[in-house]
């Protein structure tokens, strides 16, 4: 009784209101009793109540219970009902809401409505299906979906439901379905969705809005204002109805905007026996210019508008309001446009159409309603529900019906048939709109252009062709392209000649390329009918087609593409069919109608379609039956037509070729979506998304068929065609495809025979004398290789690939017709070539042709070749290049390197002969019996024969003069030791010319040859048996004798003992050396326990420590220095004094000589280099301090106390070993961090990517600049430099000498050497200086150039790479160069010419790798006779700039002689230098005119902000070039310059050499009197002797007080040089004691809102970047953290242990070192009283363990605490005791194992958890709970151990 009731009513008409109240009715007359029957009522609902269709009129009935109610049935079918449904889903959702939930209806989106309310549901689902309107709404719509049924919800498909909010906690894992909640007024989107819902083109989605806006919120617009306007609109205020509809209109109005056209783009492809249309999708977007809206393109793809295009696309039939809207939309939008005032006046108009559909009656009629009392359904007594008499309803049922069916009343007449108007129309195929991005002149030009070809006029049509090719890059061009060449089709073929093929073939490839979705499908249909017209003979009865040609573009492949176009060719037979129909029907007519003579407008196919449509009731069957067939052949005819052409342009070409081709993919566009080139959507395939893994012509074929046979299923199926048509259709395809791979087997061969059109004429490159080129040049493209910033219009360039015996050169002509009048050339050594590398399928944009074979060509010079070889260059003639190349990149012999090659002195039968017999040459000899049983046999003594002198008083025997030790030359990388064993014969003549050589002059000039100064230059090395990588004669204490100097070679590596190679104005000295052997005096001065603990290993090595004291002993006495004088201790007093050291005094500005003039300069320069006994006596003493600067203070109680200086640091690594410190010799070791030559690798290798990157690349993370940094290239010149600088500050400012002890003592060791040099000594500024400190310290202390560079002859075969050592030398001189513009004599191009040429080979400077290998060959004797010879030409000329260019008098004997002698003989080359000097006399290239001499020392900045990218690394210069061979650039003729005055040059960066062609000043000027001279008949003097006689002007000295800020200026960069310095030295010493003093810090990210300095770099701080450590409150920048020492300074280091070198009695504290050993002592001892023993952070390990007492004592349980800091296990009562109860010292302890098990009085035990601690005093004995604890406690003691 008290169950739920429920009254149901199905219908399937829409009239819920109606049947609510008939149901209401019932249910009152139910429960109230009254007195009508239950049967009447129900019989009258379902048969006397007649409901007129669509357009009757308004019912008034009764269904017999007194209650009186109306139907009003909608004016139009099609127009949906909502009455207030959508004003209300927008005050639920909002305006932005409802627009994303109709967006995404409308690219069927599954969306779920929820609400408390049923009816709620239903409304909002029906206002958002009539939102859709003029679509109809297709898939699942389910208004309220029953709780039972929920699982529907995981339905596939789209659908719109609504469920009850109580259901929705029961939904899950709706991830694709948008929820909608109605009560809460929130749309909610899974972010899973996928693909994401589109929104409306951009701006119809705004106009949509403010439109809704408008109507929802019409005082929105006055809310703001000042003075609304008082006038309402009328009908205000409006109903919700009106709003209703109003709303409605907007949505109406969007979908005419937004289908403009759409009928334009119907397809008619059958009309009898019932219309046949389809929608030409790409067409519609392309002509709207819509393709990139996705909203537009999902909606044409999905089911709402197929049904659309079904039932509004025939042009018969009856239309509706929106009908109308969509053909006077164009009209309503303009008037719009011009007023828009008349915008919601339209609005409403609609509006008022859409309100009058649902009321058409004014009239309101009064309903009434039965309603049950409130309350009545609490009633606790409910009557029982009559069963209803089922025969009785039947009978009302009945009756009913019989009077309904008499009334003819209600019928309706139905909407009349008419022809739906066409609205907008759109473009046709071909027709062009005005566009203001083609003028007249440019389709002009093209149409004469094509005009051109077909005329033969090939010449004129070639001019026009670049313009034209410009010119197709516009739409409307393209389109007219087409025009223009169907033109000129005649018939079914077009044969043109082969010049006119290949312009025409250009146009129509350039054409397709460049469509975009805009007019893709137009320009390929309009070009698909003449790929089978034009065409070429290229034999008797072998034709070539246009097909074959333009293949290789993706439309091609696109099945959309050829249905669409299938269809629009339908479409056109078919209107062709009926008007030739119509015109024989009016030819039959005899008319007289004047009229007749003006012709008709050609009916459009929709007009045709319709008339048939009106026509087709009143046709015949057999009419109708004709017509059908008529079109059914039609259409049969197209498709055989299509198989074809589908076919010809499927298959390639190549489809027989016999070889390996490139896989071809047959993935065609399956989709129903526009274009897969347009829109990138996916692909469907019945193929490997591979492609064919055999490309071969059967399976070719087969795909092929299968793709036709798919698309003639497609479209026939669609077209009605008969099934035996298409099996016809199906049996012919295989047969089409195999005659026409027959076909293309003959076309092709011959097509390859064919020459091709005449290509660029090869340009020859110049050469240098002596070069030649070796093999024939390749015709290849030099492509673009991710570099072309500067040079985009130059590359890809066309020309040839050339190889000589010294380069790889291309050169060509750019492929950009604007520049190809200019010439490209990249070039680089052939001895440089780092890697070769063959890449494939290469495309050329502007050929659209992809190159099959190539070559990647990297360069040490910094630079790379991207070649793509020609089509004409064969796979065997590039491999032969290739093997030519490798063997002239790995010559067998150093003599075949172009330096011997091609000119330079002829040496007379000094050198062995370099033949191929069997162990003919000493390296041939080493190779068979040394190095095969060296580990066998003892090392081989060498033995000198001399003739005039005695070497045996110099030593003892020889036979305690070993060799050195081969382990310690080979190295992974490195190369077979030369052990020769053939004696060298040496003469008093040879060795006198010995002592000419350049760096021993240099040694006279240092004053080493005087014995006063405590050295003398020995000739123990003269035979190199001392070591052989070190020059003939050294420096060596006058102490030392030189029989303790070759005892001396034994402890260091390679032999290399530590020589001094420099000294400086106050005595300091700087050696050089290599690594000492184990317990060696470097390892003796790392030692830390004192001199008391000697070795006796040590003892053995008794003349290391003899020598390394009289080497001390030779330094000047220590000066002291009374601490009062600086009023400063510590750091600062440290730092302080150094920059007291550096002060105004030596600065540039505050010097009385002070001078720019080029005058002065050459007199102090002359001053300075003229003497030779090195005393030097104009240079100034700048350590002493002024008295008077600084103010004495009574606080400094040290004042009268003298501090002794230490007098050598050693400069080493960290490896070696630790022995014994001799507190008597006052020296110091320093480890110091260092990039060894294989980092220096690997940062080479990152640069050279990040410089030369051989492809484009799009990443932004990955920039040029982060690519640079992350090479750490620059981080490795920066701590050159900082290393560098610290030698300078301790020779300089610590009058300390340094001795270099790291590596092999020939790569960093050079690199710190000669640049601390440089920056000490200004002599080595000039020209002349910098090619003695080379020579000196690179070539004679023997640097491995042949091995660094990669230039040995062994090394063929080998994978060494190319390590860049004297790169970075040269760069770090590029660096101090660009901060002391002033302070060198040579300018920056001298740099670049050195690092080109020390790989170029074409000098033999940088060829070996130390020099008894030139002594061996016999350069260096021959270098030593040009030294000598040179010097007395130097003496006795008069003008010591004359360096001559007259070289028979430098050479004994030269090339240019012609003289050729019988005798055996080599060219041994030119050296770099001679060849500078020449080109010096000649032209000013090389010379730096801001050049002021100065005996300053400088001190450059190392900080990498400081530093630029050097730009010999990514400038080139494609005119000419690398301008490195000035015989090929012509750099050495005078520049005539007159020329260019007054005219405009026009220089490019990248191609242009921008010195050349914008001179500066001071060259101009010397032009200038070098043309004065020759127009007055005068001999032009030299340059130099121009420059010398300029007279310098009179200046005054302008005096000016420095200021403080001025001050602070100037010594900001010296300051923070000299921290640097400190910072090498803290490093350096605190890596002694890191191991007893290690905590790291542990940093957290801090923001820093005050201004704080960094405690690494001491910059400033500011921001939320900062880190800080939690421990020690020190603060860093990011990258500072993994750069600062590792030491939190909150632990210290254990008592007792005091860091290396740190003595509190000695150390000047005004010095680097005590300042350093300060820092380290206050380090040690300060804040160690507060280390507390139970902070956690100390605790390694802690847990209790059970401990056995001393003695008797049984176990008890402790809390130990294992303390890796302070090297101690302490134990307490408890974990929370402070109280340490027992110390067990780390130190102390031996072993720690496991033990057997004992008892310790607890029940249970685990056997393995016992262990004992075995110290040197006692045994302790430990239990942990189990052995899993006690294993812990073991591995972590074992690890403080170790």
């Amino acid at each position: 009784m008290y169950a739920p009731k429920c009254l149901v009513l199905i219908s399937r008409l829409d009239y819920a209101d109606t049947f609510k109240n008939c149901l209401g009715t019932i249910y009152t007359v139910y429960i109230e009793n009254l007195p009508y029957t239950l049967e009447n009522l129900i019989g009258n609902i379902l048969g006397c109540i007649q409901v007129p269709p669509a357009g009757g009129p308004q019912v008034r009935f009764s269904i017999g219970a007194g209650d009186k109610q109306s139907l009003q049935p909608p004016q139009s079918p099609s127009l949906p009902v909502t009455g207030t449904a959508v004003y209300f889903i927008f005050k639920q959702l909002g305006i932005k809401n409802v627009l994303i939930l109709l967006c995404a209806v409308m690219t069927e989106n599954k969306i779920l409505f929820h609400s408390k309310s049923y009816s709620h549901l239903t409304e909002s689902c029906k206002a958002l299906v009539s939102l859709m309107y003029p679509f109809r709404y297709t898939h699942v719509y389910i208004p309220i979906l029953p709780a039972p049924l929920t699982e529907v919800l995981s339905t596939p498909t789209p659908f719109i439901m609504g469920i009850h909010s109580s259901l929705v906690s029961e939904i899950t894992d709706l991830l694709d379905v948008i929820v909608v909640d109605l009560d809460g007024g929130m749309v909610t989107i899974p972010e899973s969705l996928s693909p994401p819902v589109p929104i409306l083109p951009s701006p119809l989605w705004e106009q949509t809005q403010e439109l809704l806006t408008m109507i929802l919120f019409p005082n929105l617009s006055q809310a703001d204002l000042a003075f609304p306007s008082l006038e309402k609109p009328t009908n205000y205020p409006k109903s919700d109805a009106i709003i209703d509809k109003e709303l409605r209109a907007i949505f109406m109005r969007l979908f005419a905007q937004l289908l403009q056209g759409y009928r334009s783009c119907l397809t008619i492809i059958r009309i009898h026996p019932k219309p046949v249309i389809t929608f030409h999708k790409a067409g519609f977007l392309g002509a709207r210019d819509l393709i990139e809206s996705e909203f537009l393109f999902r909606v044409l793809d999905s089911m709402f508008f197929t049904t659309f295009v079904n039932e509004r696309g025939p042009p018969w039939r009856s239309s509706d309001a929106w009908d109308e809207l969509y053909s006077s939309m164009n009209e309503i939008l303009k008037s719009e446009a011009q007023n828009k005032n008349l915008i919601p006046t339209h609005i409403q108009e609609l509006g008022k159409i859409l309100f009058e559909n649902e009321c058409p009656n004014q009239q309101i009629y009064a309903q009434k309603v039965l309603r049950p009392p409130d309350g009545s359904f609490h009633r606790i007594h409910q009557p029982s529900f009559p069963r209803i008499s089922n025969e009785k309803v039947e009978l009302i049922i009945n009756d009913g019906m019989r009077k309904n069916c008499i009334s003819h009343r209600l019928t309706v007449l139905r909407n009349q048939m008419r022809i739906i108007p066409m609205g907008p129309r759109l473009p046709e195929v071909l027709d062009v709109r005005p566009a203001v991005l083609n003028s007249a002149r440019r389709l002009e030009v093209l149409k004469t252009c094509v005009a051109y070809i077909f005329e033969n006029k090939i010449a004129d049509a070639r001019k026009l062709v670049p313009a034209v090719m410009r010119t197709l890059k516009h739409r409307d061009a393209r389109l007219i392209l087409c025009r223009e060449l169907f033109g000129y089709v005649h018939g079914n073929k077009a044969i043109l000649d082969h010049q006119q093929f290949d312009l025409v073939i250009k146009f129509m490839n350039k054409t397709i390329q460049n469509s975009t979705g805009v007019d893709e499908y137009t320009v390929a249909a309009a070009l698909l009918p003449m790929s089978t017209i034009f065409c070429r003979k290229l034999s008797t009865g072998i034709v070539q087609f246009a097909y074959t040609c333009i293949q290789d573009h993706p439309i091609w492949k696109n099945l959309q593409f050829w249905e669409s176009t299938f269809y629009q060719d339908v479409q056109t037979q078919i209107k062709a069919l009926y008007m030739q129909r119509r015109r024989q029907i009016e030819s039959n007519k005899e008319s007289n109608i004047v009229l007749d003579d003006v012709p008709l407008e050609e009916p459009t196919a929709l007009e045709i379609t319709a008339e048939q449509m009106r026509k087709s009731p009143a046709l015949e069957e057999d009419k109708k039956n004709e017509l059908a067939q008529s079109e059914e052949s039609t259409l049969y005819s197209q498709a055989i037509h299509y198989a074809n052409r589908m076919v010809s342009l499927l298959i390639p070409p190549d489809v027989n070729a016999v070889g390996p081709k490139p896989k071809q993919s047959f993935r065609l566009d399956d989709n129903q979506s526009v274009s897969n080139s347009i829109m990138g959507s996916h692909s469907l395939s019945e193929h490997s998304d591979e492609g064919f893994e055999e490309n071969d012509a059967l399976e070719v074929g087969g795909a092929v068929g299968k793709i036709v046979s798919r698309f003639i299923d497609r479209v026939c199926t669609e077209g009605g065609v008969t099934s035996e048509h298409i099996r016809n259709l199906h049996d012919m395809v295989p047969g089409v495809v195999h005659m026409h791979i027959e076909m293309l087997e003959s076309v092709y061969l011959e097509s390859k025979r064919h020459p091709h059109v005449q290509k660029p004429k090869i340009q020859t490159p110049c050469l240098l004398p002596g070069e030649e080129i070796v093999t024939d040049h390749l015709r290849c493209y030099l492509m673009p290789d991710g570099r072309e910033d500067d040079t985009q219009s130059w590359i890809p360039a066309e020309g040839a690939l050339f190889l000589t015996n010294y380069r790889i050169v291309f050169k060509g002509s750019p492929c950009d017709p604007l520049a190809c009048e200019q010439t490209i050339i990249r070039a680089f050594p052939i001895s440089s070539l780092l890697k070769e590398k063959k890449i494939s399928v290469l495309y050329l944009s502007h050929l659209d042709q992809t190159l099959p074979e190539g070559l990647q060509l990297r360069s040490s010079t910094f630079q790379l070749m991207k070649i793509a070889f020609d089509t004409e260059v064969t796979p065997e003639m590039i491999e032969t290049f290739r093997k030519i190349l490798t063997k002239a990149r790995h010559p067998i012999d150093e003599f075949e390197h172009f330096a011997f090659q091609s000119y330079g002195t002829i040496m007379h039968g000094t050198a062995p002969s370099k033949t191929k017999e069997k162990y003919s040459t000493l390296k041939g000899f080493a190779k068979k019996t040394i190095l095969r049983k060296f580990k066998q046999k003892a090392p081989t003594k060498r033995k000198l024969v001399t003739s005039t002198l005695d070497f045996d008083t110099l030593g003892p025997s020889t036979e305690a003069i070993d060799t050195h030790s081969l382990d310690d030359e080979l190295e992974d990388d490195e190369f077979e030791t030369n052990t020769d064993t053939m004696p060298r014969v040496l003469t008093a003549k040879d060795v006198e010319r010995m002592r000419e050589r350049s760096y021993v002059r240099d040694w006279k000039r240092l004053g080493f040859d005087d014995a006063q100064n405590g050295f003398r230059i020995t000739t123990v090395n003269a035979n190199y048996s001392l070591c052989r990588s070190y020059p003939a004669l050294l420096v060596a204490p006058l102490q030392i004798n030189d029989a303790a100097l070759l005892h001396l070679g034994r402890c260091y590596k390679s032999q290399r003992i530590p020589v001094v190679t420099w000294r400086h104005r106050n005595g300091a000295l700087l050696i050089r050396g290599a690594l000492p052997h184990s317990k060696s005096v470097i390892g003796m001065l790392k030692n830390s326990t004192g001199s008391n603990t000697m070795s006796h290993d040590v003892a053995n090595y008794h003349e290391q420590d003899k020598y390394i004291s009289a080497l001390i002993d030779s330094m000047p006495k220590n000066i002291s220095l009374a601490l009062a004088q600086y009023n400063l201790t510590g750091m600062n007093l440290s730092m302080n004094s150094l920059f007291l050291n550096a002060s105004d005094e030596s600065s540039y500005l505050n010097r009385g000589d002070t001078s720019l003039t080029p005058e002065v300069n050459r007199k102090h320069k002359s001053a300075l280099t003229a003497g030779s006994d090195g005393k030097s006596n104009n240079w100034t003493d700048s350590l002493k301090p002024k008295s008077n600067t600084i103010k004495n203070n009574s606080s400094v109680s040290a004042a009268t106390a003298a501090y002794r200086k230490l007098r050598l640091y050693v400069l080493g690594e960290k490896s070696q070993t630790k022995s014994g410190i001799n507190a008597d010799l006052c020296a110091e070791f320093i480890a110091v961090d260092y990039a060894d030559y294989r980092q220096s690798r690997i940062a080479f290798k990152k640069l050279m990517r990040a410089c030369l990157p051989s492809n484009t690349t799009n990443d932004a993370d990955q920039t040029f600049a982060k690519s640079v940094e992350q090479s750490e290239w620059l981080q490795q010149i920066s701590s050159l430099l900082q290393l560098s600088g610290a030698v300078v500050d301790l020779m300089d400012l610590q009058e300390s000498s340094v001795m270099l002890s790291l590596e092999d003592g020939w790569d960093i060791t050079a690199q710190i050497s000669s640049i601390a040099q440089l920056c000490l000594d200004p002599y080595y500024r000039t020209m002349e200086g910098f090619r003695v400190l080379i020579e000196k310290d690179w070539i004679a202390f023997g640097h491995r150039f042949a091995h660094r560079s990669n230039l040995k002859p062994t090394h063929g075969n080998s994978s060494i790479a190319f390590a860049p050592t004297f790169l970075q030398f040269l760069d770090a001189v590029y660096q101090i160069q660009k901060q002391f513009p002033m302070a060198f004599e040579f300018n920056e191009f001298y740099v670049r010419f050195l690092a080109y040429h020390m790989v170029s080979c074409r000098f033999r400077t940088f060829l070996f790798d130390c020099e008894v290998e030139r002594f061996d060959l016999g350069i260096a004797s021959v270098e030593d006779k040009r030294g000598s010879l040179s010097t007395k030409h130097h003496l006795l000329g008069n003008n010591k700039c004359n360096t001559g260019s007259d070289d028979e008098g430098v050479y004994p004997m030269d090339v240019r002689s012609k003289a050729q002698s019988s005798v055996n003989f080599n060219r041994i080359g030119h050296s770099i230098f001679d060849y500078i000097e020449r080109q010096h006399a000649k032209t000013q290239i090389f010379y730096n005119f801001m050049y002021c001499v100065r005996d300053d020392v400088l001190r450059p900045q190392s900080s990498l902000p400081a530093l630029d990218l050097w730009p010999y690394y990514t400038n080139e210069e494609l005119a000419q070039g690398p301008p490195y061979d000035l015989e090929l650039t012509n750099a050495d003729d005078e520049i005539d310059l007159s020329e260019l005055r007054g005219k405009r040059i026009v220089v490019s960066a990248g191609y242009d050499n921008i010195e050349k062609s914008n001179p500066n000043a001071f060259v101009c000027l010397l032009s200038d009197v070098r043309q004065a001279e020759t127009e007055r008949g005068y001999l032009p003097q030299k340059w130099l002797q121009v420059w010398d006689q300029l007279e310098v002007p009179q200046m005054e000295e302008l005096t000016r007080k420095s200021s403080l800020s001025s001050i602070l200026l100037q010594s900001h960069g010296k300051l923070a040089h000299k921290r640097s310095t400190l910072e090498i030295l803290m490093k350096g010493r605190l890596s002694g004691y890191q191991d007893k003093f290690f905590h790291p810090h542990r940093f957290e990210k801090h923001p820093y809102t005050t201004p704080t300095n960094c405690n690494h770099c001491t910059k400033l701080l500011w921001g939320p970047v900062g880190y800080r450590c939690m421990d020690c409150g020190n603060s860093y920048h990011e990258k500072c953290t993994e750069v600062s020492l590792k030491n939190c300074t909150k632990y210290k280091a254990v008592d007792g242990v005091v860091p290396p070198n740190v003595n509190i009695s000695q150390g000047d504290t005004s010095s680097i070192a005590s300042s350093a050993a300060t820092t380290a002592r206050t380090s040690s001892h300060h804040f160690y009283n507060q280390f507390s023993s139970n902070v956690a952070e100390n605790r390694t390990h802690e847990g209790h363990l059970y401990k056995r007492g001393a003695l008797l004592k049984g176990w008890k349980q402790r809390w130990f605490v294992l303390d890796s800091i302070k090297h101690q296990l302490r134990y307490y009562d408890s974990g929370e005791d402070s109280q340490c109860k027992g110390v067990i010292e780390l130190a102390e302890v031996q072993s720690v194992t496991t033990a057997q098990p004992a008892q310790i009085g607890t029940k249970r035990i685990d056997e393995k958890g016992f262990f004992d601690l075995k110290t040197n005093r006692r045994t302790y004995n430990f239990y942990a709970v189990n052995a899993n604890l006690a294993q812990e406690w073991i591995e972590k003691i074992q690890a403080c151990l170790q």
